[in-house]
């Protein structure tokens, strides 16, 4: 997993156990909403989205995260995610995202989806770690 990721996700545990995040993960998922890209036969990247709470089936995150080869599943990831926007925009009336305050590649590449920039969100992460929240919300 690259540092970025891996400082991202890790600060909202409190003891990472990569065992514990995959379930939590696969309770949380939109049915058939997750996926990885293979490069030279081996996982490079996963994405996906999941329920913010389970009240709500309506509220999605938008999660993704790589390895050192991250940047060359971005074509495919993009590609992927813009042929299932539909779906996406029917199924979902918010979705949001959330990126470390220091992790700038994710923060282009949720802007680049037309992601609105809605705020910094102080000491999200379990040891003070401030993040930025993105939000797309279906019109009517």
């Amino acid at each position: 997993m690259r540092d970025h990721d891996r400082a991202e996700i890790c600060c909202q545990f409190e003891h990472w156990d990569s065992r514990v995040f995959a379930i939590a993960a696969l309770q949380s998922e939109v049915p058939g909403m997750s996926w990885a890209v293979w490069l030279d036969g081996q996982p490079a990247a996963a994405y996906g989205f999941s329920y913010v709470t389970p009240f709500d089936r309506g509220r999605w995150q938008a999660w993704a995260f790589g390895t050192k080869d991250f940047k060359r599943c971005l074509p495919i990831m993009t590609r992927h995610l813009n042929e299932i926007r539909p779906i996406v925009e029917k199924d979902c009336r918010r979705l949001q995202a959330i990126a470390h305050v220091d992790h700038d590649v994710a923060h282009g590449w949720i802007e680049g989806f037309g992601a609105k920039r809605e705020g910094e969100v102080r000491g999200y992460g379990r040891n003070g770690e401030d993040f930025v929240i993105y939000g797309w919300v279906r019109e009517d």
